[in-house]
């Protein structure tokens, strides 16, 4: 046995001996061949990289598309200049090396490109939606609830309770104050009254105001970035002569006493402690506090009824206070009346239900203070 197996080392290690010039050989050719060709393959897989890429592009120059000539595969030359020019111009087009080529402008694409909104060239108009607001209608046509409010002041009366499905409504190109010129009106006199400048009007395309012109009589004028008051409703305190087809409203208190009941502090009007609908704001002076339909409503302080009866702007029912120290408080969309004109209630008392009656869309109370220096945000002023 020890004779066969050293016969077979024998034969083993000769045959390894022939194989080792083969391998040698082989492993040379290799390392050659990759050498010579290397730089041509890259070459190719460039030229590969950039046809793909401007595919995707879908837009490129026409020299992009000129087939290059590369050297041949068994010519040990190295690629010409034009070739290495060739290569180059096309990866500074897909941006590989623009950075390099300041003669190359390359321009980037951007799938996120945002187009500037120009404005609208005049005032357009907008029909109420079911389930629309006076927010979202700002919202959707870029603009600040109040110029909704301003611009149509005919018909929402500065209440955005007042918004109701079908109105048709005027809708201005920019945040402002449309304004209708009367007889006797200059340019400079209406600037002042909205706050801006004669140039910010004359200059408003829209216009269409001559340099030094005035405006005609009955011309509606689009004053950008105009400001005005808001008009709050106040409940009538003196009884009218019914003349004309002019009454009053169903719940006004004409000729009412006022003591100086009032304590200058305020307590809850409702049990409730949130908000649900509109908060205060200068177009909204009050606030929407939760309830639920028949929950109590309380007097916020003492005070004597100068309103207690249907509102015809919006309020539905509605009571108000005079608490006779400057202040008064209202109580709207109420599902019931629990007092009358001239009553004097005391702070704390049950007033009323709440409701949604009015221009209402869910019961809740509609909560205002209003003081001797105009409206006062609930918020601030309530415990």
């Amino acid at each position: 046995m020890s004779r066969v197996g050293s016969w077979a080392r024998a034969w083993l290690e000769g045959w390894a001996a022939r194989l080792q010039e083969p391998i040698r050989r082989a492993g040379a050719f290799a390392l050659d061949s990759w050498t010579h060709y290397s730089r041509h393959i890259g070459l190719v897989l460039a030229v590969g990289l950039a046809y793909l890429g401007l595919v995707q592009g879908r837009a490129a120059p026409a020299w992009l598309f000129q087939p290059v000539r590369l050297p041949q595969a068994a010519s040990a030359q190295p690629a010409s200049p034009e070739v290495l020019q060739a290569l180059l111009r096309r990866s500074a087009y897909l941006g590989g090396t623009r950075r390099n080529s300041p003669a190359l402008l390359i321009r980037q694409v951007d799938l996120h490109t945002e187009i500037p909104e120009r404005p609208r060239r005049g005032i357009i108009t907008y029909t109420v939606q079911s389930g629309d607001t006076l927010f979202g209608i700002a919202e959707k046509f870029k603009l600040r609830p109040e110029t909704i409010l301003w611009a149509n002041y005919d018909v929402l009366q500065d209440d955005p309770h007042m918004l109701e499905i079908g109105q048709v409504l005027n809708i201005p190109p920019v945040d402002g104050v449309l304004h209708v010129v009367k007889e006797g009106e200059t340019l400079e006199a209406i600037a002042q009254k909205y706050n801006v400048s004669p140039e910010a009007i004359r200059n408003a395309e829209w216009n269409g105001l001559q340099d030094g012109g005035e405006p005609q009589v009955g011309q509606v004028l689009i004053v950008p970035g105009g400001t005005r008051p808001f008009a709050g409703w106040t409940p009538p305190r003196q009884a009218y002569v019914v003349a004309g087809g002019k009454r009053l409203p169903s719940g006004a208190c004409p000729s009412v006493q006022v003591p100086p009941l009032g304590t200058g502090s305020f307590i809850w009007p409702v049990n409730s402690r949130w908000r649900s609908g509109y908060d205060f704001t200068a177009y909204h002076p009050g606030v929407d506090f939760a309830g639920r339909p028949g929950d109590p409503v309380y007097a916020a302080d003492a005070g004597t009824v100068v309103y207690a009866g249907w509102s015809t702007v919006g309020y539905g029912n509605l009571i108000v206070l005079d608490h006779g120290n400057g202040y008064q408080t209202y109580y709207a969309h109420l599902s019931a009346i629990f007092v009358g004109c001239g009553q004097q209630v005391a702070k704390g008392a049950t007033i009323g239900l709440v409701g949604s009656t009015g221009r209402s869309t869910g019961p809740h109370l509609h909560f205002e203070i209003r003081g001797p220096g105009g409206f006062v945000n609930p918020w601030r002023a309530l415990p």
